[in-house]
């Protein structure tokens, strides 16, 4: 009889240790800028980490960021903007469409649940809100971006770009978004 109790207590025991894991957060909204900071032999700026999901240093030894905001122009004698860039071999921004208002963003980046047939480009540029962009990172997973507020200061000797996004990623490589 002790061994009918014994089974189901162990089964109940291992199911509890098992609910204890810590989910993997897949969207968010986050502020970046493209303000260096000293970082002793190097300057860094900071960037957005999908897989952390927070900001992380851009740290010449650590490739933890996906993407990071820069400022200034993307063309020889081009206007100063603001652009994501990513440390990828190929390609990995698409933007896939710039809308009139905030709420309409909002319409389609909720509507945007897999990622389509695009024309990849190296640089988010130039970025302005209400854009909503797509991004495959390093290890081949997707991200979409809805860029929610871009400001840029010329006023110092570096242009300094801040821009508020939304995000949402994939980790498991697959081409729909949770």
């Amino acid at each position: 009889m002790k061994r009918f109790l014994i089974i189901p207590v162990l089964g109940l025991m291992l199911m509890l240790a098992g609910c204890g894991g810590k989910d993997q957060k897949t969207s968010g909204t986050i502020t970046l800028s493209s303000e260096l900071y000293d970082g002793g032999p190097y300057y860094y700026a900071m960037g957005l980490s999908f897989d952390e999901a927070k900001e992380v240093p851009t740290q010449p030894d650590q490739y933890r960021a996906d993407i990071v905001l820069g400022a200034g122009p993307v063309t020889t004698g081009g206007p100063v903007v603001a652009y994501l860039a990513a440390n990828t071999l190929n390609p990995p921004f698409a933007l896939a469409g710039t809308y009139g208002t905030a709420a309409d963003a909002v319409s389609a980046f909720n509507a945007l649940k897999s990622v389509g047939s695009y024309t990849w480009i190296d640089l988010a540029a130039p970025l302005q809100a209400n854009q909503v962009w797509v991004i495959k990172t390093r290890d081949a997973n997707y991200a979409k971006l809805r860029i929610i507020s871009v400001t840029i200061d010329t006023q110092g000797d570096d242009p300094v770009a801040t821009c508020m996004l939304e995000w949402v990623w994939q980790p498991d490589g697959s081409a729909t978004f949770p």
